[in-house]
């Protein structure tokens, strides 16, 4: 991992999808990383659960995932506002969530997300 902070080809900017997603996440990214890299901006898509599972459930008529079923999504709901949402409020304390409203059209979402990333 050193060799990726050394040299004249050195990354200053990340964007990291869907990581972490729990406190072992953090951990382990603290751990890992350390003071190597600092977490500027989380990206939060906000978005209803009833909108969620309508896309969820759209995907699947196409993925070929099996687990896009009504009982998974709301196993995953669980899932995610136990594990997830405490480690995206420990990021909202320091400031540096950024709330996207993301039931809207994919050209809105990206130009509000080109804004705040272009800051």
């Amino acid at each position: 991992m050193e060799e990726m902070y050394s040299g004249e080809n050195r990354q200053t900017k990340f964007l990291i999808d869907g990581f972490p997603r729990s406190e072992g996440n953090v951990i382990a990214w603290n751990e890992v990383v350390g003071n190597r890299a600092n977490v500027e901006t989380v990206l939060f898509f906000e978005c209803p659960e009833d909108v969620l599972t309508s896309r969820l459930l759209e995907r699947s008529k196409t993925s070929g995932r099996v687990d896009d079923t009504i009982d998974v999504i709301r196993k995953r709901f669980d899932t995610y506002k136990e594990e997830s949402m405490p480690i995206i409020e420990m990021y909202e304390k320091d400031g540096r969530v950024k709330k996207i409203i993301a039931d809207r059209s994919m050209e809105e979402v990206y130009k509000e997300i080109e804004a705040i990333l272009g800051e």
